[in-house]
């Protein structure tokens, strides 16, 4: 007879608001200040890296954190905060900036890298041919500056039309510089 309804039932976070902070705010913190005594303890630093080690050897955890990282982005506040964070450490640390275009050049020397990195930039370029019609005007005039380019390249006399383009850049090399071309 004197059952609760789901309209008037509260959770235990709404009674005890006081001010600004509830009881769920006053528990993150107090949890946010035992981690950080916590990680001062040599024990448990260790044992952590040790915990965090295992996890990313797990590919369902693996996975789960890609998912997240995915979703993240989508969010424009996120993105923007990550691309400010990233700003400020290349213009802090030029170490790590030297370290960063270094693992890029070795990535990019990697053919299974380079091939993911030609399918993603693929996927990116169908998907937007999709969804962005303002993409897509830009994609076709800039396509079209190209081929003017070309053809008004071709006709103004530098290539010659019927001859073999290696054939040309060979022969100018040759007459270009007689004496540069002995290395030996």
């Amino acid at each position: 007879m004197h059952q609760a309804t789901s309209d008037n039932q509260t959770t235990q976070a709404e009674v005890n608001v006081d001010g600004s902070s509830s009881l769920v705010e006053r528990k993150r913190e107090r949890e946010r200040v035992r981690k950080r005594e916590l990680r001062k303890d040599p024990a448990y630093a260790e044992r952590e890296r040790e915990r965090k080690r295992e996890l990313r050897k797990d590919p369902a955890y693996a996975e789960r954190k890609r998912e997240r990282k995915r979703e993240l982005r989508k969010d424009p506040a996120y993105a923007e905060r990550e691309r400010e964070r990233q700003r400020e450490r290349y213009q802090k640390d030029p170490a790590y900036a030297e370290r960063e275009r270094e693992r890029q050049r070795e990535l990019r020397k990697d053919p299974a890298y380079a091939e993911r990195e030609r399918e993603r930039k693929r996927k990116r370029h169908r998907e937007r041919y999709l969804t962005d019609p303002a993409y897509v005007e830009r994609e076709r005039e800039r396509k079209k500056r190209y081929r003017q380019s070309v053809n008004s390249t071709k006709n103004s006399g530098n290539l010659p039309l019927t001859s073999n383009l290696t054939e040309t850049t060979q022969s100018s090399s040759k007459i270009k510089g007689k004496d540069t071309q002995k290395f030996d």
